[in-house]
């Protein structure tokens, strides 16, 4: 068995990459939905409601284009839930990294509690044990 990757276009399976197939050659087509149809590969990690889902989840995609970052983790707790920003630098992405979550909260209404942490500082946690190296490792990364 092979793939071919195709479009569909106009009611048809186009081909997207060269293609020597003899006319008549039969296949049968699997897809993949689109994206913006599927929830990201986190969302059923989070028990947060599916307005602050939707608020993470445009915040990590503004980040992105602003911020050079490690990853994007978000720790549960009974009182609520923190993200947090893991980056090489948390003086140069600290500002960026809040004027996102800013825009999240003036167009969303929905605030995130987040913290910007170096790779360094974490580093450092983990080699002392610390409480909160575990509980951002055992986190749920969304970035």
């Amino acid at each position: 068995m092979k793939t071919l990757k195709v479009i569909f276009r106009d009611g048809v399976f186009v081909p997207v990459e060269p293609c020597s197939l003899p006319n008549g050659t039969e296949g049968v087509v699997v897809y993949v939905e689109s994206e913006k149809e599927l929830p990201a590969p986190w969302w059923n990690s989070l028990s947060l409601c599916g307005e602050k889902k939707e608020a993470l989840k445009q915040f990590v995609e503004n980040l992105k284009s602003r911020v050079d970052y490690d990853d994007v983790r978000v720790v549960e707790k009974p009182e609520g839930f923190e993200v947090f920003v893991l980056v090489e630098d948390e003086t140069v992405a600290l500002k960026p990294v809040m004027e996102e979550a800013l825009k999240i909260y003036e167009e969303k209404g929905v605030y995130l509690p987040l913290q910007v942490i170096s790779r360094r500082r974490l580093n450092r946690w983990r080699e002392v044990g610390s409480s909160i190296y575990r509980e951002i490792d055992e986190g749920v990364s969304i970035g």
